[in-house]
């Protein structure tokens, strides 16, 4: 049976995901108010590469597996994600399709705000759009610190030809 999260419920649950921490309680309640409800299966695939987004996902309960398929058709699990975590937010803010598959490993309890509610609320309480940016921003950093700290001579040749050329500085005159 679907779980059903009441108005109070779903602001207490925001609060302590990280992503919105910051925001008062009006704002809270702003967002908490157009989030639904929705319960995984099992193996349920409910992000899926390359589909068009407009849903951002709140894990209440429970446990997902983002994933990506490589060209030579394996699989890589990117992140594992559980209670207080997030997914699919870059769609809130562009029309690109999804970068990544998600999959519930268990039943998962989840929030799901949808791009043309976060919207609404985001004219009237900018702040959201903010702290949701101050996030991403965070998350991103992040990774390039991983990225940073990888040793280089542990890339596939493959990363480091692919990568786009630039130019060589046209020599310079001499006096």
């Amino acid at each position: 049976m679907p779980q059903k999260t009441s108005l109070s419920e779903k602001i207490l649950l925001l609060r302590r995901m990280e992503i919105f921490e910051a925001l008062a309680v009006a704002e809270l309640a702003a967002v908490a108010s157009v989030c639904e409800d929705y319960t995984t299966q099992p193996g349920e695939v409910f992000i899926k590469k390359d589909d068009p987004g407009e849903s951002m996902y709140l894990i209440v309960r429970g446990e997902v597996s983002v994933s990506q398929t490589g060209e030579d058709g394996c699989a890589l699990e990117l992140a594992r994600l559980g209670e207080g975590d997030y997914v699919g937010e870059m769609s809130l803010f562009d029309d690109a399709p999804r970068s990544a598959t998600v999959t519930a490993m268990g039943e998962a309890h989840l929030l799901v705000l949808h791009k043309r509610e976060f919207e609404e609320t985001v004219r009237e309480y900018p702040q959201v759009a903010l702290q949701i940016c101050k996030e991403l921003s965070r998350r991103l950093r992040a990774l390039h610190q991983r990225i940073h700290a990888l040793p280089v001579c542990e890339l596939p040749q493959r990363a480091l030809t692919d990568q786009p050329r630039t130019p060589a500085a046209p020599p310079q005159p001499s006096a």
